[in-house]
């Protein structure tokens, strides 16, 4: 079985969780930001949903590509 094979809904959704966080996370060691509050603030409502489809909606594409013979 591929690795793409193995995506669930729960398991892009925790992938899109996982990319946004680790893309903050590279933003703030980059700048030297040390808490997590203002992107805690910032992505919470309509910035963290719509931030979260996007990525959901990357990661389809890619399940999608990666099935295409």
């Amino acid at each position: 079985m591929k690795p793409w094979q193995e995506y669930t809904p729960q398991g892009i959704d925790d992938l899109a969780e996982e990319a946004l966080d680790a893309a903050v996370r590279l933003i703030q060691d980059r700048l030297g930001v040390e808490t997590g509050d203002l992107a805690g603030l910032f992505f919470t409502g309509l910035a963290e949903h719509d931030t979260k489809e996007w990525l959901r909606r990357y990661i389809k594409a890619e399940l999608r590509n990666a099935e295409a013979p």
